[in-house]
């Protein structure tokens, strides 16, 4: 074989291989945390002082595992008329396993479901807002 062979297969290789790169790096999937992560990172300092008045909290919201369930308890003084918010299950290896619920607490305990949950870890994100104030707690979740 001559040397103009071996250079024109060497060389063709080498294309093959940069085009195969090419093509698994666009075809890998690429998350960021949220779809408006940007945005959000434009409030962080509110993210910031809710952490805060959370911290500040004699008492603030508790979570336990039960069984297929998450039961989250509060007191029930907290819980004033213009009370509101949102649970989000945040799953940092699949956002398409994402999910968010509004908080509804009958007397001073939520029950969740976890039955249709994949088994693995979850961010469990509490935002809420009470008396004029908005509070956020972050909490990691194992399902079984």
């Amino acid at each position: 074989m001559s040397w103009g062979k071996k250079i024109t297969i060497l060389y063709l290789s080498f294309v093959a291989l940069i085009v195969t790169l090419v093509v698994l790096c666009f075809s890998q999937k690429i998350e960021l945390e949220s779809k408006d992560y940007y945005a959000q990172e434009l409030k962080f300092q509110d993210k910031i002082d809710a952490i805060n008045n959370e911290r500040q909290l004699a008492s603030s919201i508790k979570h336990e595992l039960s069984g297929k369930q998450i039961i989250l308890s509060i007191d029930s003084s907290f819980i004033k008329p213009d009370f509101n918010g949102t649970i989000n299950f945040f799953r940092p290896s699949d956002a398409s396993k994402d999910f968010k619920l509004n908080m509804k607490f009958n007397g001073n305990r939520q029950i969740i479901n976890t039955g249709e949950l994949i088994r693995g870890v979850y961010k469990m994100q509490l935002s809420w807002k009470n008396n004029g104030f908005n509070f956020f707690k972050e909490e990691v979740v194992f399902i079984k």
